[in-house]
């Protein structure tokens, strides 16, 4: 299959016409909609319904869609590597709670340090950042630690901090008063769907002590669970860190789980391991974390391996 035809297909999704496709391609109409003819007799069957209002995708053609986008994106990607932009481009993936702690600061210090490197963040819940690391888009990624890390990925334990509970005004939740796990037992619950490992871990420690699991709103969206919880719909887990610099805020109410963390973990794509861009953004993702560890402004963080030796000498083992 060529992938040009991918990339017309695409772009007549986008724009719902076939016409409107072809100026935007540089492309004459009856020989696109040849292209699309032929794609849909390689996949054995309709991509688009067509009417006199254009045209949309059939479910085979959505589900062709979301197939093609990421191999497409492989394939930019390795061309990039081969080509002598490959040394200077570095993407990476940071889950969205470490924002305000990290994100901002890392990429303004990678900017002013290495203007030549083209960077490219992506910002996603554990799982969206897995399937993008798996699938050959992100350089480097920040996920939870994995027992059974996949094949061509390196993976660096970086720190482990405390799980935080997230309520309404009316919570009696305190930053200075840790609660236990039973907190959440059938309350309702906002939190993303599976396979999000928070949630799977959420949902794993309250049946091996007998709770009830209530989910009640599951959101992909950080930044949405947090508010829903802060206006009273139920309770929501995160880790610290999305709540670190909101201490003095005292319309958020949140309070750490006695003796429940989550770690963290660097991965490194090996087959991108030869990148100076990947390098340095590998080496001041360490300094960035480590400053966060120093300024104290990172609730309940632990450094470990690589990071507690350049702390404080100590090797900390992943929980």
């Amino acid at each position: 299959m060529e992938p040009r035809l991918l990339e017309y297909m695409l772009r007549v999704a986008e724009l719902g016409s076939i016409n409107k496709a072809a100026a935007d391609l540089h492309v004459s109409q009856p020989a696109l909609s040849r292209h699309i003819a032929a794609l849909e007799r390689e996949m054995g069957t309709k991509l688009f319904q067509r009417s006199q209002g254009g045209v949309k995708l059939t479910d085979s053609g959505k589900l062709l869609a979301d197939k093609a986008r990421p191999l497409l994106r492989q394939l930019s990607i390795i061309k990039e590597q081969v080509g002598e932009m490959a040394a200077g481009q570095l993407s990476i993936g940071i889950p969205p709670s470490w924002n305000q702690v990290f994100t901002t600061q890392y990429i303004s210090q990678l900017v002013q340090r290495h203007p030549d490197i083209k960077l490219r963040v992506h910002e996603g819940v554990s799982h969206i950042l897995r399937e993008q690391m798996l699938a050959g888009i992100l350089d480097l990624c920040v996920i939870p630690f994995d027992f059974a890390p996949p094949t061509g990925f390196k993976q660096t334990p970086l720190a482990r901090e405390p799980l935080v509970i997230v309520g309404g005004e009316d919570s009696g939740l305190s930053p200075e008063i840790p609660v236990f796990l039973n907190k959440l037992d059938g309350v309702k619950l906002i939190l993303p769907g599976r396979p999000n490992q928070l949630r799977v871990q959420i949902e794993h420690m309250l049946a091996r002590k007998g709770l009830r699991f209530n989910g009640a709103v599951e959101t992909d969206t950080l930044s949405l669970c947090l508010q829903l919880a802060k206006e009273g719909f139920g309770l929501t887990v995160v880790p610290a860190c999305a709540v670190s610099t909101s201490i003095l805020d005292q319309s958020i109410h949140w309070s750490p789980i006695k003796r429940i963390y989550l770690t963290w973990s660097l991965f490194e794509n090996q087959s991108r391991s030869h990148s100076q861009a990947v390098r340095e953004g590998k080496k001041l993702l360490f300094e960035t974390i480590q400053s966060a560890v120093e300024k104290k402004n990172w609730y309940g963080l632990e450094p470990l391996g690589v990071l507690a030796k350049m702390t404080s000498g100590s090797t900390p083992q992943p929980a």
